[in-house]
Protein backbone atom coordinates (compact mmCIF):
# COMPACT_ATOMS: atom_id res chain seq x y z
CA UNK A 1 0.00 0.00 0.00
CA UNK A 2 2.86 2.29 0.89
CA UNK A 3 4.36 1.52 -2.50
CA UNK A 4 1.17 2.55 -4.26
CA UNK A 5 1.17 5.82 -2.35
CA UNK A 6 4.80 6.50 -3.25
CA UNK A 7 4.35 5.79 -6.96
CA UNK A 8 2.49 9.04 -7.70
CA UNK A 9 5.09 10.98 -5.68
CA UNK A 10 7.93 9.26 -7.55
CA UNK A 11 6.28 10.03 -10.89
CA UNK A 12 5.94 13.69 -9.90
CA UNK A 13 9.58 13.79 -8.83
CA UNK A 14 10.69 12.25 -12.13
CA UNK A 15 8.58 14.67 -14.11
CA UNK A 16 9.98 17.56 -12.12
CA UNK A 17 13.49 16.31 -12.91
CA UNK A 18 12.60 16.11 -16.60
CA UNK A 19 11.54 19.71 -16.48
CA UNK A 20 15.23 20.67 -16.19
CA UNK A 21 16.17 18.88 -19.46
CA UNK A 22 15.50 21.88 -21.77
CA UNK A 23 18.19 23.91 -20.01
CA UNK A 24 21.22 21.94 -21.30
CA UNK A 25 20.11 22.16 -24.98
CA UNK A 26 19.65 25.92 -24.59
CA UNK A 27 23.17 26.09 -23.18
CA UNK A 28 24.61 24.12 -26.13
CA UNK A 29 23.47 26.53 -28.85
CA UNK A 30 25.15 29.39 -27.00
CA UNK A 31 28.40 27.45 -27.20
CA UNK A 32 27.83 26.73 -30.90
CA UNK A 33 26.90 30.32 -31.69
CA UNK A 34 30.07 31.51 -30.00
CA UNK A 35 32.25 29.46 -32.38
CA UNK A 36 31.46 31.47 -35.53
CA UNK A 37 32.09 34.65 -33.57
CA UNK A 38 35.50 33.29 -32.61
CA UNK A 39 36.17 32.05 -36.16
CA UNK A 40 35.24 35.30 -37.84
CA UNK A 41 38.19 37.33 -36.46
CA UNK A 42 40.61 34.71 -37.79
CA UNK A 43 39.08 34.80 -41.31
CA UNK A 44 40.13 38.36 -42.35
CA UNK A 45 43.92 37.91 -41.99
CA UNK A 46 44.18 35.49 -44.94
CA UNK A 47 42.52 37.87 -47.47
CA UNK A 48 44.60 40.79 -46.19
CA UNK A 49 47.78 38.78 -46.73
CA UNK A 50 47.03 37.93 -50.37
CA UNK A 51 46.85 41.34 -52.17
CA UNK A 52 50.59 41.95 -51.88
CA UNK A 53 51.75 38.84 -53.82
CA UNK A 54 49.05 39.52 -56.43
CA UNK A 55 50.87 42.63 -57.63
CA UNK A 56 52.64 41.01 -60.56
CA UNK A 57 52.47 40.74 -64.33
CA UNK A 58 51.55 37.42 -65.92
CA UNK A 59 50.73 35.98 -69.34
CA UNK A 60 47.07 36.64 -68.42
CA UNK A 61 47.58 40.33 -67.66
CA UNK A 62 47.86 42.27 -64.41
CA UNK A 63 45.45 42.40 -61.48
CA UNK A 64 41.92 43.17 -62.69
CA UNK A 65 43.20 43.66 -66.25
CA UNK A 66 42.96 40.08 -67.51
CA UNK A 67 43.20 39.32 -71.21
CA UNK A 68 39.62 38.93 -72.44
CA UNK A 69 38.13 41.38 -69.91
CA UNK A 70 35.52 43.77 -71.30
CA UNK A 71 36.07 47.52 -71.68
CA UNK A 72 32.55 48.32 -70.41
CA UNK A 73 33.01 46.21 -67.26
CA UNK A 74 36.36 47.83 -66.39
CA UNK A 75 34.96 51.31 -67.07
CA UNK A 76 31.87 50.58 -64.99
CA UNK A 77 34.08 49.52 -62.08
CA UNK A 78 36.12 52.75 -62.33
CA UNK A 79 39.32 50.85 -63.16
CA UNK A 80 40.37 52.77 -66.29
CA UNK A 81 42.06 56.10 -66.96
CA UNK A 82 42.95 57.91 -70.20
CA UNK A 83 40.42 55.97 -72.30
CA UNK A 84 40.74 56.89 -75.99
CA UNK A 85 39.60 55.47 -79.32
CA UNK A 86 40.97 56.30 -82.77
CA UNK A 87 44.73 56.40 -82.22
CA UNK A 88 46.91 56.93 -85.28
CA UNK A 89 48.41 53.44 -85.24
CA UNK A 90 45.25 51.38 -84.48
CA UNK A 91 42.29 53.70 -85.18
CA UNK A 92 39.57 51.09 -84.57
CA UNK A 93 40.92 50.07 -81.17
CA UNK A 94 40.55 51.67 -77.74
CA UNK A 95 43.48 52.30 -75.43
CA UNK A 96 43.47 52.98 -71.69
CA UNK A 97 45.65 52.96 -68.59
CA UNK A 98 45.19 51.18 -65.30
CA UNK A 99 44.57 52.96 -62.02
CA UNK A 100 46.22 52.95 -58.59
CA UNK A 101 49.13 50.54 -58.34
CA UNK A 102 48.44 49.61 -62.00
CA UNK A 103 48.77 53.17 -63.37
CA UNK A 104 51.81 52.24 -65.48
CA UNK A 105 49.94 49.39 -67.16
CA UNK A 106 48.61 50.20 -70.66
CA UNK A 107 45.68 48.36 -72.20
CA UNK A 108 44.45 47.77 -75.74
CA UNK A 109 40.87 46.74 -76.57
CA UNK A 110 39.56 45.46 -79.88
CA UNK A 111 36.48 47.11 -81.48
CA UNK A 112 34.27 44.48 -79.76
CA UNK A 113 35.53 45.76 -76.38
CA UNK A 114 37.71 42.75 -75.50
CA UNK A 115 41.07 43.38 -73.84
CA UNK A 116 43.70 41.66 -75.97
CA UNK A 117 46.98 43.33 -75.01
CA UNK A 118 48.33 44.35 -71.59
CA UNK A 119 51.58 46.35 -71.51
CA UNK A 120 53.61 46.74 -68.30
CA UNK A 121 55.89 49.78 -68.07
CA UNK A 122 56.13 49.78 -64.28
CA UNK A 123 59.42 49.30 -62.45
CA UNK A 124 57.50 48.02 -59.43
CA UNK A 125 55.46 45.21 -61.04
CA UNK A 126 57.51 42.03 -61.73
CA UNK A 127 56.48 38.71 -63.22
CA UNK A 128 55.79 35.86 -60.75
CA UNK A 129 59.13 34.34 -61.83
CA UNK A 130 61.01 37.49 -60.86
CA UNK A 131 61.56 39.37 -64.14
CA UNK A 132 61.63 43.18 -63.83
CA UNK A 133 61.96 46.16 -66.12
CA UNK A 134 65.66 46.90 -66.62
CA UNK A 135 66.63 43.21 -66.44
CA UNK A 136 69.11 41.94 -69.04
CA UNK A 137 68.37 39.40 -71.76
CA UNK A 138 70.86 37.01 -70.14
CA UNK A 139 68.96 37.23 -66.83
CA UNK A 140 65.64 36.56 -68.61
CA UNK A 141 67.13 33.52 -70.30
CA UNK A 142 68.37 32.19 -66.96
CA UNK A 143 64.85 32.54 -65.50
CA UNK A 144 62.79 31.15 -68.38
CA UNK A 145 65.17 28.77 -70.17
CA UNK A 146 63.32 26.63 -72.75
CA UNK A 147 60.09 28.61 -72.34
CA UNK A 148 61.71 31.68 -73.89
CA UNK A 149 63.20 32.59 -77.26
CA UNK A 150 64.87 35.64 -78.71
CA UNK A 151 62.85 36.83 -81.70
CA UNK A 152 64.34 37.78 -85.04
CA UNK A 153 65.66 41.30 -84.93
CA UNK A 154 67.12 40.69 -81.47
CA UNK A 155 65.04 43.33 -79.70
CA UNK A 156 62.48 41.02 -78.08
CA UNK A 157 62.32 37.89 -75.98
CA UNK A 158 59.11 35.85 -75.98
CA UNK A 159 58.05 33.52 -73.18
CA UNK A 160 55.29 31.09 -74.18
CA UNK A 161 53.25 28.96 -71.77
CA UNK A 162 51.23 25.80 -72.37
CA UNK A 163 48.04 27.90 -72.30
CA UNK A 164 49.15 29.58 -75.55
CA UNK A 165 49.55 32.93 -73.86
CA UNK A 166 52.87 34.65 -73.42
CA UNK A 167 54.87 37.67 -72.40
CA UNK A 168 56.91 39.55 -74.97
CA UNK A 169 59.82 41.36 -73.31
CA UNK A 170 60.60 44.45 -75.39
CA UNK A 171 64.36 45.14 -75.22
CA UNK A 172 66.33 48.35 -75.68
CA UNK A 173 69.65 48.69 -77.56
CA UNK A 174 71.53 47.32 -74.53
CA UNK A 175 69.22 44.28 -74.48
CA UNK A 176 67.51 45.30 -71.28
CA UNK A 177 63.76 45.05 -70.68
CA UNK A 178 61.92 48.32 -71.29
CA UNK A 179 58.38 46.88 -71.44
CA UNK A 180 56.48 43.61 -70.99
CA UNK A 181 53.50 42.75 -73.20
CA UNK A 182 51.00 40.00 -72.32
CA UNK A 183 48.63 38.35 -74.78
CA UNK A 184 48.30 35.44 -77.18
CA UNK A 185 51.88 34.23 -77.78
CA UNK A 186 51.46 33.44 -81.49
CA UNK A 187 49.89 36.86 -82.05
CA UNK A 188 52.67 38.60 -80.14
CA UNK A 189 55.31 36.83 -82.22
CA UNK A 190 53.68 37.43 -85.60
CA UNK A 191 52.91 41.08 -84.79
CA UNK A 192 56.43 41.78 -83.58
CA UNK A 193 58.14 40.07 -86.50
CA UNK A 194 55.68 41.56 -89.00
CA UNK A 195 55.92 45.07 -87.51
CA UNK A 196 52.13 45.49 -87.32
CA UNK A 197 52.00 47.68 -84.14
CA UNK A 198 49.91 45.01 -82.38
CA UNK A 199 46.66 46.17 -83.99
Amino acid sequence: MLRRALLPLLAVALLAGCGDDPKPPSAEPSAVTSLPAEASPSAPPSPSASPSPAINFTVDGAGPYAVGAKLADLQGAGLLADVATGAETCPANTTAAGTGVWQDVRLQFRPDGALYLVVNRSKTIPTPSGAWLGMSLAALDSIYGNLGQELSGGKAYLVTTTSGRGILFDLDDKKKVMAMIAGDAAYLKSSYEGGTDFC
